[in-house]
C-alpha cells in the first residue's frame, strides 16, 4: 500500500485538532445537527458546507448502527446512537414500559374519553396521511357507538376501532406476513375499497433504498420484529418500531389505508414487546398535517440523501423519538387530571364505584349531555357485556343515571342534579 505523503499526514491532523471542527462534531455527537445547521458555524479553513457535510458523515459512520441488511438494498443505511438519541430513547422505554406507572394509570382510566382521544387522534392523523380528511367529531360520534358506520370511510373507522380493542390479542401472535395481511383484510372488512380515498403519492427516495415489491417491505419489516434482544443491541426497540413504521409511511405495502395498518401494527408490536404506553401515543408524518414544515422538510432531506456514505437515519430517529417523548410527556398530564377528577368523582357520592364506573360519571363531565351505550364501554374494557351492563344499572340504580330509549336500543344519559355537578367537574379537569 502506498504510504501517504507525510503532509497530508499532518494536514489531517491538524484538521483533527481545529478547534472549528471539534465544535461541529460536539453538535453531531450530542442531538440533532443538519445540513442547514452549518450556516451557524465557522467552518474549518478550506471547507465549504458541502465538503464539511461530507467529512462529518464519514466521520460519524466510524461509529454508526446499520441497519439490517435488507437484500433488495444497494445503499447502506445507518444511524449514530448521539447523546440525546440514547437518553431519549431509554426514557420512551423506561415510561412506556408494561406495569410502570404510566401503564397502571391507563388501565385504570382508559375508559374515560379525555383518554380515549389518544386512540382517536393517532386514527385521524393516519386517516390525514392517507389523504383522508375526518372530522374529530365524526370518528369520536364512530367510537362511541353514537354513529352507525354508513359510508365505506365509516366502515374503515369502525374496524380501526375493532382492532385496536383486540390489539392485547394480536400481541400473542409472531409477527409475520399473516399477521400483517390480517390486519390489513380486517380493516378493509365489508369497505368499497374502489371508494376509499388514496393519499398522493409520497416524497421520492433513492430506488438504492426502494423495496422492489411489497414482499421485500414485509419481509424487512418481520426481519426487524423478529431481531429480539440479538444482533447490535443499539438497535433497540423504539428504533425497530420507528423502523418498522418508516415502510408504512413511504411505500405501498398494500393497495390502501397503510399507514392505518401501519399504525395498527405499531401498536401490536409495543404491547408484544413490552412497551403497551406507545400504543396510546398519536405521530405523523411528514409531509403530512402539522409535521409538513421548513424543518421536517430539512430532517427529510437529511436522511433521504446520500452525501457520498450511504444513508443517515440519525436525524429520522432523533426527530421521532422526540414526537414520542412529547406525546408521551401530553399523555402523562392528561392522567394526572384524570386521576384528580376520579378522585373528585369518589368523593361526591356515598357509595363505592369501581374505575370502569368513575369512566362512565368522567364521560359525561366532558359530554354532559352525551347518550351513553353499553357496547363501547364493553369493549374499552374487554369485560363481558352482562359486566358491562351492570355498571351501567349499578349507577342507575342509584340515581346518577336515567335510562332511555333510542331506537332498539337503551341509551344512559345523566340525571339533572348529576348534570350540573359533572359540567364543573369536566371544567375542573381541564384547567
Amino acid at each position: 500500500m502506498e504510504e501517504r505523503p507525510q503532509c497530508a499526514k499532518e494536514d489531517i491532523l491538524a484538521l483533527m485538532d481545529d478547534e472549528r471542527l471539534r465544535r461541529l462534531r460536539s453538535a453531531a455527537d450530542v442531538g440533532l445537527l443538519l445540513y442547514e445547521d452549518l450556516d451557524d458555524y465557522e467552518l474549518p479553513e478550506g471547507y465549504d458546507k458541502e465538503s464539511m457535510w461530507r467529512l462529518l458523515s464519514a466521520i460519524r459512520k466510524q461509529a454508526a448502527v446499520f441497519l439490517p441488511d435488507d437484500p433488495y438494498r444497494s445503499a447502506d443505511c445507518w444511524f449514530v446512537t448521539t447523546t440525546s438519541l440514547a437518553l431519549d430513547s431509554k426514557m420512551l422505554e423506561i415510561r412506556c414500559k408494561t406495569g410502570y406507572p404510566l401503564d397502571r394509570d391507563i388501565d385504570a382510566l382508559k375508559g374515560s374519553p379525555f383518554l380515549t382521544r389518544s386512540i382517536e387522534r393517532t386514527l385521524a392523523r393516519a386517516l390525514e396521511a392517507e389523504g383522508a380528511l375526518v372530522s374529530d367529531e365524526r370518528i369520536h360520534d364512530i367510537f362511541a357507538g353514537r354513529r352507525t358506520p354508513r359510508s365505506p370511510l365509516d366502515r374503515v373507522i369502525s374496524n380501526y376501532i375493532e382492532i385496536s380493542s383486540n390489539a392485547d390479542e394480536l400481541a400473542m401472535r409472531e409477527i409475520t406476513y399473516g399477521l400483517i395481511e390480517t390486519i390489513y383484510y380486517r380493516l378493509i372488512e365489508g369497505v368499497d375499497v374502489e371508494n376509499i380515498p388514496r393519499r398522493e403519492k409520497v416524497c421520492p427516495l433513492d430506488e438504492r433504498i426502494q423495496p422492489p415489491d411489497s414482499a421485500s417491505c414485509i419481509d424487512a419489516i418481520c426481519r426487524r420484529a423478529r431481531m429480539g434482544n440479538e444482533g447490535e443491541m443499539r438497535f433497540g426497540p423504539i428504533q425497530r418500531i420507528i423502523s418498522i413504521t418508516w415502510y408504512f409511511w413511504n411505500f405501498d405495502i398494500f393497495p390502501c389505508l397503510n399507514s392505518l395498518v401501519g399504525v395498527l401494527l405499531r401498536n401490536v408490536i409495543a404491547i408484544k414487546w413490552g412497551y403497551p404506553v406507545l400504543s396510546w401515543v398519536p405521530v405523523g408524518y411528514y409531509p403530512f398535517g402539522d409535521l409538513n414544515t421548513p424543518l421536517m422538510e430539512s430532517v427529510f432531506k437529511s436522511w433521504s440523501v446520500d452525501y457520498g456514505f450511504g444513508f443517515d437515519f440519525t436525524s429520522y430517529f432523533i426527530m421521532y423519538t422526540r414526537f414520542y417523548l412529547k406525546e408521551v410527556d401530553r399523555l402523562e398530564k392528561t392522567l394526572y387530571q384524570l386521576k384528580n377528577l376520579n378522585d373528585r368523582i369518589g368523593a361526591m357520592f356515598d357509595f363505592p364505584m369501581n374505575d370502569r364506573q368513575k369512566s362512565i360519571i368522567s364521560a359525561l363531565c366532558k359530554e354532559p349531555n352525551a347518550a351513553l351505550r353499553i357496547g363501547p364501554h364493553q369493549r374499552t374494557f374487554a369485560v363481558a357485556y352482562a359486566t358491562a351492563r351492570a355498571d351501567f344499572l349499578d349507577l342507575e340504580r342509584h340515581g346518577c343515571l336515567v335510562r332511555e330509549h333510542e331506537g332498539k336500543a337503551f341509551v344512559f344519559k345523566a340525571c339533572p342534579a348529576l348534570r350540573e355537578s359533572v359540567i364543573h367537574l369536566g371544567e375542573a379537569a381541564t384547567e
